[in-house]
């Protein structure tokens, strides 16, 4: 299978390795993180369900699955032929709120 990035994924990619290296003033910190955040997702190719189902562990009606890479959550969907690549958000965040943004409304 092929993964595939969403673009709200990738400015989320994105914005991760600008804070870490323009806020935080650690460059060489934002390329690690973002390398190993690929590396695990690439890993999807040949293992798709590793991650576990959002729905199962929050109730929320969704198709999408979650994988832990550092502190980043990536979010992503199994389509027929490929994996999409839904969110990459800090998992400090409230990311229930980030991804279902009508929920409690």
């Amino acid at each position: 299978m092929r993964v595939r990035y969403t673009p709200e994924a990738l400015n989320d990619l994105q914005e991760m390795s600008d804070y870490i290296s323009n806020v935080l003033y650690h460059p060489q910190a934002a390329a690690r993180i973002k390398k190993s955040i690929l590396d695990s997702c690439s890993r999807l190719k040949d293992h798709p369900f590793m991650g576990p189902s959002v729905q199962e562990k929050t109730g929320c009606a969704t198709d999408l699955r979650y994988l832990v890479c550092e502190k980043h959550l990536a979010f992503y969907r199994v389509e027929h032929d490929y994996i999409s690549i839904a969110r990459i958000i800090n998992g400090r965040q409230d990311y229930l709120r980030l991804l279902f943004r009508d929920i409690g409304k």
